[in-house]
């Protein structure tokens, strides 16, 4: 099987949060404290890097301890975070969930008995159908 690539979806709560900081960029470097304006532009630089750069990817590798080949959704979050690797094969559930009052919503995972992942691909049934897949093939 290929790699699927999944990208992040630019959510409105994410767009505002944007604006605001670039809102408060604009008013510290008006009111002349440069410093905070250049501490929030570079926190701006952060969040739309890591925004655009987020990708989930259905890959299909062979551990290091098994023999044969298994499906991984790998997760990344931009230049300055370190990829995050879950084994299809350990997927309990996949729903969709509410967050932000309302505002958002994003995909929950649960993998194995207590561990939780929140995800936002940009096309969600897509994905669902594609995890789906993927644990058929495992079987």
């Amino acid at each position: 099987m290929t790699d699927r690539t999944f990208h992040k979806r630019f959510s409105v709560p994410a767009k505002c949060g944007v604006a605001v900081f670039a809102l408060l960029t604009g008013y510290f470097f008006w009111v002349k404290v440069a410093i905070i304006g250049i501490l929030l532009a570079i926190v701006i630089v952060g969040m739309i890097e890591r925004i655009l750069n987020t990708t989930y990817t259905f890959r299909r590798v062979q551990p290091i301890d098994r023999d044969e080949e298994m499906d991984f959704i790998v997760i990344n979050e931009g230049r300055f975070s370190r990829n995050q690797t879950i084994p299809v094969c350990d997927i309990v559930s996949v729903e969709p969930m509410k967050m932000c009052w309302g505002l958002d919503h994003a995909l929950v995972i649960q993998v194995g008995a207590n561990k939780l992942v929140s995800l936002q691909p940009d096309n969600e049934e897509s994905f669902i159908r594609e995890i789906e897949k993927r644990i058929k093939n495992e079987k």
